[in-house]
């Protein structure tokens, strides 16, 4: 076989001397290029000494014709597009001859080997075939493509990463990462095996070394990537080290270094299987807005860090900036012509990415945030001293005994960042480890602690350092705890038999009265009220995980119930603001967890948002769950005149208990757990969480909800989810077989809102605004009110800084919607702040409207139109099966209304409601039909207190409608994908 690569060295060569004898530089370069790869090709099968001597002259020979054309073409004149070369302009004087051209034969031959190690084709492999490995994948982006694409964002003191080491056991996808790299980079690639640097001859190992790196230097940007490092660079001092061994450690390090050279654009990748046999040294002005006492406050925070602590969380720090660039959506234009990220509330904010802008022309004119006190906070966060104090004391000793500090040994790798399949950096983990036989009391909690913490000081090195880095117990319904830890910690605790699972902890979201009479529950209670048997639905107690609760709201009232079921083991926490005063007959237990929110994302001060450090709501949605589950009776609710009637729960007599989670719309799987720890223990008979991760979702034991709700349902729980917003088939979570998992569907109910054309056509809407426009205005388009340098499709979405103010002002604009969860209220407020004075959104898959030369219009207020048909309809945005992780298992399960569902509100989350402070509100999501769901559940539990979680799970689910309310089976939405 390898015969046919040197056939088709010779043919590239004869088109290369021929296109060579012509004049054509352009094209006889990579011609000349792809010969020598093939004749390289050649040179790794055959076996004959003399043809390899022949093919290796010949190689030297071409090598040298390519470099000197390759010189030529650099001095001017446009070039060949291969590898990014600039194209020819004059023909080199000489034809390659040995010797002729002043250049070293020993140099030219190192070189010729070494050329062997470049890749020009790339492998083909994308970071997303890479699976897992997300920090490891990150931490390459940073070091790889950002300084390529946006050298802007490394000045002062933040600067790339210098060098990778990934290490780990054998097929745990360090090759494949370079790879992935080789492909994903716009660099030069060189791919060396410690062999290739290896040589029987004396001093020509480190020649080939300094050649190398000298080669990458020229053709900067570039990758040197080096495969088993260890069997190049062993620690110093072994027994069977040789001089020769050393002589290559010292090149290395010298080149690694750059000593005399500028080595900014080379990054060196190595990889090994064994880190610890590696040969070790030390590890080796950016704008911000700390102040003085952040300063101080740094200054104790990093009490007993080493000075290597301190610099590696520094550079840490450094990239936090670029990292909120990379997820930013919003971004807003400084002087200088500059773009920096901001929140999507900054006024001139443009929601648009750092990608996007990039594909605009405009990655040179983009930059990182300065550093602030959270991007410290974040760090820290996660960062523990690699020096113990009992470390310290043990050099002190040391110290007085004979006087001396010791020796360091040196570390070959200065600056490289160690990759272990993942970040070096600690992150949080929850350690699982299955049923417990112990009892529930305060005593046995305290022994599983104490327990938990000698497993964790197995991996820390000490108890104390367990103690430390531990953050939540479970010790009630089910034994574990979570832990920063780094990923090789998590690994070996993996590996211990008492383990079940370790799992990083990941982010939830939340799946952001008519709705009871369309239900029919009116009827159920009825029913319910006439059985004898029947015990009393306020001894029913349904957990509510979400974001805490209002408690003044009318909707919590204990009036009509009595004492507080004895079964309830549950207390009142106080907080900020909250004390057990807040707390009554309808509330009757409220706690908060913030430990896991706080390790993952920093203090939630950082956040710059109203917040309570305690079960008092400042975001609504927890208030709206709870209110829609057992919300007392309250006549003459509604959102400004709008679905105005008696607002209720669906089990109004059932007792809440409230476990606050969720903080700005995120959920930390650590603290949920802990919650429905909690909840298991404290007496609930239903669990409802309306929150839910991305899809996919992990397998089952490796998701904190799955978790909880398993030892919930094994003690008798109902656990009641929210099958998310994705809306895309196969993106539903909480799939588990023993979790109840709700879709959102609509109601017999719609807001209508007439508009009003300047010739007489009226056309039919949907609206939430209670306004009435008393005179007509004129009518634009947003795609015809494109601000200066916005293309009209993207001006027809009506994003923030995409219209001229004053084509807009005093005019109602028409924008499409661009997707299902598009943010309508951010395209109100960016037509109100340019000076229009009403928005309408159009379906973009409507072709004719009927108003695309009508010069005015105006709507009227809208109007609630009951018993509408056909009803319900699924939502467009509920996520669909089928379930990915048990496809045999049909999900969701149920549904039921989420679409306009009026409940109860936190006045101070005001920012949702156009500024004005409001006790009730009108939202849409699948979290708003879990609730629904559970307390169906709850009416059933109280009507049948033996049931088990699967007794009523197939009841809800075996007696539900397929039928809407014309009698055929309900429809998915028209706008579903």
């Amino acid at each position: 076989m390898y015969s046919n690569f040197k056939e088709q060295a010779i043919e590239y060569v004869r088109q290369a001397v021929q296109e060579d004898n012509a004049g054509n530089y352009a094209k006889a370069f990579p011609l000349y290029m792809n010969a020598l790869e093939y004749f390289k090709t050649h040179l790794k099968y055959e076996k004959n000494p003399k043809i390899r001597e022949a093919i290796t002259q010949k190689f030297t020979e071409y090598l040298r014709r390519a470099e000197e054309i390759r010189a030529v073409l650099d001095e001017g004149g446009p070039g060949p597009a291969s590898n990014g070369d600039a194209a020819v302009a004059t023909r080199p004087k000489t034809k390659p001859k040995d010797g002729e051209d002043g250049e070293d034969p020993e140099q030219a031959k190192l070189r010729s080997g070494l050329n062997s190690a470049i890749i020009r084709e790339k492998p083909n492999i994308k970071w997303n075939d890479v699976a897992g490995l997300e920090s490891a994948k990150q931490a390459l982006q940073e070091a790889v493509i950002l300084p390529v694409k946006f050298p802007q964002f490394f000045t002062g003191k933040r600067r790339p990463w210098r060098a990778f080491l990934l290490y780990g056991p054998p097929g745990t996808g360090k090759s494949y990462l370079a790879k992935a790299v080789a492909t994903e980079a716009d660099s030069t690639f060189f791919s060396i095996s410690s062999s290739d640097l290896v040589s029987k001859w004396m001093g020509e190992s480190e020649k080939l070394v300094s050649n190398l790196f000298q080669m990458a230097r020229e053709s900067a940007p570039s990758i040197i990537f080096i495969d088993e490092i260890d069997s190049l660079c062993g620690q110093r001092g072994e027994g069977n080290e040789s001089e020769a061994s050393r002589r290559i450690k010292t090149e290395l390090l010298v080149q690694m270094q750059g000593v005399g050279n500028n080595d900014q654009k080379v990054l060196v990748l190595a990889a090994t299987n064994t880190p610890y046999a590696l040969d070790q040294v030390h590890l080796g002005d950016t704008p911000h807005n700390l102040t003085e006492s952040d300063f101080e406050f740094l200054a104790r925070r990093t009490e007993g860090f080493s000075g290597s602590d301190i610099s590696v969380c520094v550079k840490d720090v450094l990239f936090e900036p670029v990292r909120k660039t990379q997820d930013a959506m919003f971004f807003v234009k400084v002087p200088n012509d500059m773009w920096v990220p901001c929140g999507p509330k900054q006024p001139n904010a443009v929601q648009i990415t750092m990608q996007e802008l990039a594909a605009e022309g405009l990655a040179a004119q983009i930059l990182p945030p300065p550093i602030s006190r959270t991007d410290f906070d974040k760090i820290l966060a996660r960062q523990r001293p690699t020096v113990s104090k009992a470390d310290l004391e043990v050099h002190e000793r040391f110290t007085k005994e004979f006087g001396e500090e010791g020796l360091f040994t040196l570390l070959l790798f200065n600056t490289i960042v160690l990759v272990h399949g993942a970040s070096s950096n600690k992150k949080h983990y929850i350690v699982y480890m299955g049923e417990h036989s112990h009892s529930h009391s305060h005593l046995a909690s305290e022994s599983l602690i104490e327990a938990n913490h000698k497993i964790l000081a197995s991996v820390t090195g000490s108890f104390k350092e367990a103690q430390d880095v531990a953050l939540h117990h479970y010790t009630k319904s089910f034994r574990g705890f979570s832990a920063m830890l780094t990923q090789e910690q998590a690994q070996k605790l993996a590996e211990t038999n008492s383990v079940v699972s370790v799992f990083e902890s990941r982010v939830n979201k939340l799946h952001t009265t008519h709705s009871w009479d369309f239900l029919g529950v009116n009827s159920l209670h009825q029913y319910n009220n006439q059985l004898p048997m029947a015990s009393s639905l306020s001894d029913i107690i349904v957990g509510v995980i979400d974001t805490g609760v209002w408690p003044e709201s009318e909707s919590f009232s204990d009036r009509g119930l009595g004492p507080v079921p004895v079964k309830f083991k549950g207390t009142c926490v106080p907080g900020e603001k909250f004390s057990s005063a807040n707390c009554n007959r309808k509330i009757i237990g409220a706690r908060f967890y913030y430990k896991g929110f706080e390790a993952e994302n920093g203090p939630l001060e950082s956040f710059g948002a109203t917040f309570f450090r305690s079960a008092r709501d400042s975001d609504g949605h927890g208030s709206h769950t709870a209110s829609t589950i057992g919300g007392n009776v309250v006549p003459n609710a509604s959102l400004f005149g709008m679905a105005r009637g008696t607002a209720r729960g669906g089990a109004p007599n059932a007792r809440l208990a409230i476990y606050k989670a969720c903080w700005f719309n995120l959920c930390s799987d650590a603290d949920v757990l802990a919650a429905m720890d909690d909840a298991t223990n404290d007496g609930v008979d239903i669990l409802s969480l309306s929150l839910g991760p991305d899809p996919p979702q992990p397998i089952y034991f490796e998701n904190a909800i799955s978790v909880g709700a398993f030892h919930a349902f094994r003690n008798g729980v109902l656990v009641s989810c929210s099958a998310g917003n994705s809306f895309f088939p196969g993106t539903a979570t909480n799939v588990a077989p023993w979790i109840l998992t709700v879709a959102a569907s609509s109601l017999d109910r719609e807001f209508n809102s007439n508009v009003y054309l300047g010739n007489s056509i009226v056309m039919k809407g949907f609206s939430l605004n209670p306004l009435k426009m008393e005179t007509s205005y004129g009518l634009i388009f947003g795609s015809d009110a494109a601000a200066p340098g916005i293309p009209a499709k993207n001006a027809s979405f009506c994003k923030n800084n995409t219209l001229d103010n004053t084509k807009i002002k005093g005019k109602i604009v028409v924008c499409t919607i661009e997707v299902v969860k598009d943010n309508r209220r951010e395209k109100a407020l960016s037509i109100q702040q340019g000076g229009g004075v009403g928005m309408i959104l159009i379906d973009p898959l409507v072709k004719e409207v009927g108003f695309q030369f009508v010069p005015d219009c105006k709507d009227c207020p809208n109007n609630t139109v009951l018993n509408t048909r056909p009803a319900p309809e699924m939502a467009v945005f509920s996520s669909q099966g089928p379930n990915i992780i048990t496809p045999d298992i049909i999900k969701p399960d149920i549904t039921a209304p989420g679409l306009n569902i009026l409940a109860a509100w936190s006045p101070v989350a005001a920012d949702v409601t156009g500024g004005r402070p409001v006790n009730y509100n009108i939202i849409s999501g699948t979290s708003m039909s879990c609730p629904h769901v559970a307390a169906v559940a709850a009416i059933l539990k109280s009507y049948q207190p033996s049931w088990s979680p699967a007794a009523i799970k197939s009841a809800i689910m075996t007696t539900a409608t397929i039928m809407d309310n014309t009698g055929k089976p309900i429809k998915e939405s028209q706008m579903a994908p």
